[in-house]
């Protein structure tokens, strides 16, 4: 009677353990061969997005500068964003945004200032002023990408600053500023390719 149940327990360990390898072979399977599909068809591959140091920023020593200065002296974040060969049939949308922000309250005023460069162009810029209690400002809307060669690579640069204004700021310096750049991307197939 012991080798039954012994033989019993052993036959449902094997049967559980083959269906807990299959589950799992399934499961990484799965999701090495994953696909964004669009329209009946799939594309493996997005905008590639490069980042010079790090998508997240902290800013953990405010010293104003003078606006003239930034370029020299602001905070700064670069990153690249390439459209591969793959894309050249698809509208390709892109959105920068800044998420998860976490400030110190005195910097939500208007010398606390942002500029994005694209391609070394002034593409958005603005303060912090209206910011509130909202963790998340986009950047950039979302911009129809057409008309470029494949493939294409923008590069931006991202600058943060205490702006001088002749006054004493003291209750601003050794602020602290952190957020997360966020970049979305949306693809639509152009009729007709």
């Amino acid at each position: 009677m012991e080798f039954r149940k012994f033989m019993f327990v052993i036959s449902i360990t094997i049967v559980i353990t083959i269906f807990f390898m299959f589950g799992i072979s399934y499961g990484w399977y799965a999701y090495k061969n994953a696909e964004t599909f669009v329209s009946g068809s799939t594309i493996k591959d997005v905008p590639t997005i490069i980042f010079t140091e790090s998508d997240y920023i902290y800013f953990p020593n405010t010293t104003p500068i003078y606006d003239e200065d930034r370029y020299n002296y602001a905070y700064k974040n670069a990153f690249s964003i390439t459209l591969g060969e793959n894309l050249k049939d698809y509208e390709n949308g892109i959105e920068i945004s800044l998420k998860d922000i976490m400030m110190s309250n005195e910097l939500k005023n208007v010398n606390y200032k942002y500029e994005l460069l694209e391609n070394g162009d002034t593409i958005s810029k603005g303060d912090f002023s209206n910011l509130g209690n909202d963790t998340v400002l986009v950047l950039k809307p979302i911009t129809v990408i057409s008309d470029i060669s494949y493939p294409k690579t923008y590069i931006y640069e991202l600058y943060i600053w205490l702006s001088d204004d002749g006054t004493n700021q003291n209750a601003l310096m050794n602020k602290t500023f952190s957020a997360k750049i966020n970049v979305n991307s949306a693809i639509k197939k152009i009729k007709g390719r």
